[in-house]
């Protein structure tokens, strides 16, 4: 067969330009979102898989979309899935969403800054990226064939060690998971040492709240809405700077000391606590047990030495674990929220 070189050149012409044009349309698109056009979905949207918050299917009329590559949800319905308050600022062109002490801002996508938190507005809706404000409100996203899940930190597998595990498990679960605020934190001061501690205080026979002393920081974690939070902070100790020494220790803080510039409320507690307080520094650490009474007074029960070799030492002891011999889970154990 015979090549027909001027029609397949025209051929190729053709699609040329048919190329030209696709791509200054995608540009004509682009440049009128960034300069605050509303964008449409039927010039740069498509829909997309069902989202899921808290177990629960997004409850909107408006289905998620593909927006510049990133998956957008209404701003509204995400909102009251995660119980966060919400506002959007037309004049200054600013959307902001606000759970616990946690705020997220989100301004209209500009060239000038592409790396912040951006909205989109289609039709009468707001569109907010899911994965960002997600991940900056302290949720997590797991994705399967047609659903994407929002979750809560506490969820799946360590959701079943917290509330069902025993105390051992549930504590050291919960102390591993990042803390957020219903009150913006306090600032926590540091001794000028290179020796590193830290302590967590359970009451006796409970795992869903503890207190933590974080350099000069009192705080008290509880499990709710799925996630660790700090309920309650104040200073303990001297002064902070020049007096701390080598000798620093947060529980001995926690025992003589009264919270000092503090929010929130303290609880009444009417039974012990439970702690474990870890100090040293490099690969050595000791490892401490114990108790503390409901009239401020220390009971050490046990000790792990760790010296780089990960052989504990002091094994004969009565208390190795985060978990007093006499010890069983009071709290609501089987209560999964």
């Amino acid at each position: 067969m015979k090549l027909n070189r001027g029609r397949f050149q025209r051929l190729l012409a053709a699609l040329f330009m048919l190329s030209l044009l696709f791509t200054a349309m995608q540009q004509g698109v682009v440049e009128a979102a960034g300069q605050g056009e509303t964008v449409t979905p039927s010039t740069q949207s498509m829909q997309v898989t069902n989202v899921v918050v808290n177990g629960q299917p997004l409850n909107s009329k408006t289905k998620p979309m593909l927006i510049n590559g990133k998956l957008m949800v209404p701003l509204k319905p995400f909102a009251e899935a995660v119980g966060a308050t919400y506002q959007w600022d037309v004049k200054k062109k600013l959307v902001m969403l606000k759970k616990w002490a946690e705020l997220v801002q989100l301004k209209e996508r500009s060239r000038k800054n592409e790396q912040q938190l951006t909205y989109e507005v289609s039709g009468k809706e707001v569109y907010i990226p899911l994965r960002d404000v997600s991940v900056d409100l302290g949720y997590t996203l797991e994705k399967t064939n047609t659903h994407i899940q929002v979750q809560p930190p506490i969820h799946g597998a360590i959701k079943k060690q917290i509330y069902e595990g025993d105390l051992v498990t549930a504590r050291k679960a919960l102390i591993r998971i990042d803390s957020r605020s219903i009150h913006p934190y306090i600032e926590a001061h540091f001794p000028n040492t290179e020796l590193l501690s830290s302590v967590h205080m359970f009451p006796q026979g409970e795992a869903l709240r503890y207190f933590t002393v974080n350099g000069d920081v009192l705080s008290l974690v509880e499990v709710k809405d799925g996630f660790p939070l700090v309920t309650y902070q104040g200073y303990v100790g001297a002064p902070f700077g020049k007096e701390f020494t080598m000798d620093y220790d947060p529980l001995e803080l926690f025992l003589k000391n009264k919270a000092k510039n503090q929010w929130g409320t303290y609880p009444r507690l009417n039974k012990p606590l439970v702690y474990e307080f870890t100090t040293g520094w490099g690969d050595s650490s000791t490892t401490y047990y114990g108790r503390i009474t409901t009239d401020n007074k220390e009971e050490q029960l046990g000790k792990v030495v760790n010296l780089g070799t990960e052989l504990p030492s002091d094994t004969k002891q009565i208390m190795k674990t985060f978990k007093l011999p006499w010890e069983s889970r009071t709290d609501a154990q089987y209560a999964m929220e």
